[in-house]
Order: C-alpha cells, then structure tokens, then sequence
C-alpha cells in the first residue's frame, strides 16, 4: 500500500502532523518517529535551512533517523519539482523527478546529498519508508529554492491589510465635510 500524505491535511506553511517544523529544523513524521532534514548552502552561508532555501546552486541535505528501528527498513528518497497540482500513487514523477535514491537501508541513521539546483522555485521532498510487512508509507515535505514570488505574497498581503486597517480608522476619525447648504440667492 502507498499512502501520500494529503495537502489539504496540512496547517498553513504546508506543515502538518506529516511535515512539520521547529526552528530551521524541518521533518516528515511516521506516526509519533520523525526524520530530520536540515539543508546547508555549502559555500555561501554557514546557517541551516528548512523550507526557504534562499539562494540556487550547490545545497547539501542531511537526513537524521530518530528512530533506530527504522535504520533497519527501507527509505527511499526523491526530490520533485512542485507541478503545482496534487500529486498521487497515479501520478507519473520521473519528468519532475531532481534528485531520486532508490529504497536503501541507512544503518548509521543519517545521511546526505548534494544537489546543484539550477532554478528557483517550489519543490517537494518524498520520504518513503518500506515497513516490515511491505507496505510503503510516503511523506512530504514542501521547500522552495532561491527567491519566488510566493514568498512574498504574506508580506504584500499584510501592507494591503496594514493600509485598509489605517484607511478605515482615517475615515472614521476624520469624517468627511458635509455640503454647505445652499444659500439662497438673493
């Protein structure tokens, strides 16, 4: 069985119960077992990152399994550029596919990669772990590289609230002149 966690299951930010974030520090949850994935700009920042990548090229993700059970299952793991659409068992992923490690046991519980991301925009990381019965269970992540539109559509959204929020009290404050009553002519 595959099971994808759902976008509409997600808080806002794209984080939910399957994909959440402390600090800068982002993880996908299998029930109450996490994987911490961390980013790193190697040669341009020291700093760690999660869900906004700020700049494209050269990104190192390093990958914690909390769990030690898990050390001992399958993950596999597969970057894909956001198609902006829902994406499902059905959904055929190798033409947005960026980075894909096929099902591997990762035994010292943490690994990395490098990937040289070439544009700016939305991606989608898919965790997919191969349980001891067989079934695969799959979580994502969302994170975007470089800088996008969309990451600044909170801020215009809060100026456009900032500014109606001061036009209402202005006009209420200030309320307008009436007319000047006509005065009869003589």
């Amino acid at each position: 069985m595959f099971v994808v966690a759902s976008p509409a299951a997600r808080a806002e930010g794209g984080a939910g119960p399957e994909a959440m974030t402390m600090g800068n520090m982002c993880m996908v949850m299998f029930g109450y077992d996490m994987i911490h994935i961390t980013s790193y700009l190697p040669g341009k920042s020291r700093s760690e990152y999660c869900e906004e990548i700020p700049a494209t090229g050269k990104v190192i993700m390093v990958f914690d399994i909390e769990n030690p059970h898990f050390r001992d299952l399958p993950i596999e793991i597969r970057i894909i550029r956001d198609p902006l659409t829902p994406v499902n068992v059905n959904s055929d992923l190798e033409p947005l596919t960026e980075v894909h490690f096929p099902a591997q046991q990762y035994k010292k519980g943490t690994f990395s990669f490098e990937h040289e991301y070439k544009n700016n925009g939305h991606y989608i990381g898919l965790v997919t772990l191969t349980k001891d019965n067989g079934e695969k269970e799959t979580q994502m992540f969302k994170f975007s590289v470089g800088e996008t539109l969309w990451q600044y559509v909170s801020y215009v959204l809060g100026a456009v609230l900032i500014g109606l929020v001061v036009l209402v009290y202005w006009k209420h404050s200030h309320p307008g002149r009436r007319p000047a009553a006509k005065q009869a002519s003589a």
